[in-house]
């Protein structure tokens, strides 16, 4: 199983060698909207035995200007931050815009040669539902409604012993502080997500969250599993949107168990 020596040297006559194991496989981890590179920190460290992590830090990380916006698609984003990770990456993990960020990439043509890609609570659109504004005032609500569940996931146990009217204050100036344009960023990529040309893609991929998830409510699911067949949809009612942090040892034997079926396969 060792690679070829890394290092040879004749010392005192004699031939030493140092090897090495083969290499872990990369992952490349891409975070949400409005959240950073350190939300993986749990989920990599159970995924340590059996992949070297790159969590990227991408311009939609939280306090971002999204000037981004206008300098490139999401698309574009991913396949740059790709492309900074330092080795072959065999597994890509994103979650929620990061997720359909990755979608707008594979759509746009893209062909990675990946073992596996994972989406965690991505966002879908159902083609039957036009885009009015009935759906743009209930999306305003869900956005809202999973920024302050990231809140409660970042204050973790302080959360719930929290003042209630301290809470709601800190929600309400973190909503402001996002603006606009953090809602309409993701309303852009939710809204597009059933005009993607997803049926050419290869990658073996799993995608994980809960039925109750606003991105995979009623029929969301199916028209995501019927535009993407390599997809395998793995909903459990007992994830959170922030499943990778909340659950994280759950989602990380999810992966596990399913690049060992790819691999076995």
């Amino acid at each position: 199983m060792a690679s070829s020596p890394v290092s040879e040297s004749l010392l005192y006559g004699e031939e030493l060698a140092v090897h090495r194991f083969a290499e872990l496989p990369a992952a490349a981890l891409v975070h949400g909207l409005e959240d950073d590179w350190s939300s993986y920190t749990k989920l990599s460290q159970l995924l340590s035995g059996r992949f070297r992590s790159f969590p990227l830090d991408m311009p939609w990380r939280s306090g971002g200007t999204y000037r981004w916006r206008a300098r490139a698609t999401s698309g574009q984003w991913i396949e740059g931050g790709l492309q900074m990770v330092p080795e072959p990456v065999s597994v890509l993990i994103a979650h929620s815009m990061g997720a359909n960020s990755v979608l707008q990439w594979l759509a746009s043509g893209a062909n990675p040669k990946l073992d596996a890609l994972v989406l965690l609570s991505p966002f879908y659109w159902s083609p039957t539902q036009p885009v009015d504004w009935a759906i743009f005032d209930g999306f305003r609500a869900q956005f809202a409604a999973v920024m302050t569940a990231g809140l409660q996931t970042r204050l973790g146990a302080r959360a719930h012993t929290m003042d209630p009217d301290v809470f709601n204050t800190m929600v309400r100036k973190m909503l402001e502080k996002m603006g606009p344009q953090a809602f309409l960023a993701l309303f852009d990529q939710y809204s597009a997500a059933s005009s993607l040309a997803l049926s050419h893609v290869s990658v073996p991929t799993l995608v994980i969250g809960s039925p109750n998830d606003p991105g995979m409510l009623g029929d969301r699911a199916d028209a995501l599993r019927a535009d993407m067949p390599s997809a395998e949809l793995c909903l459990d009612p007992r994830f959170s949107h922030f499943c990778h942090v909340e659950q994280a040892q759950e989602v990380a034997d999810l992966i596990i168990a399913f690049v060992d079926r790819q691999q076995a396969g």
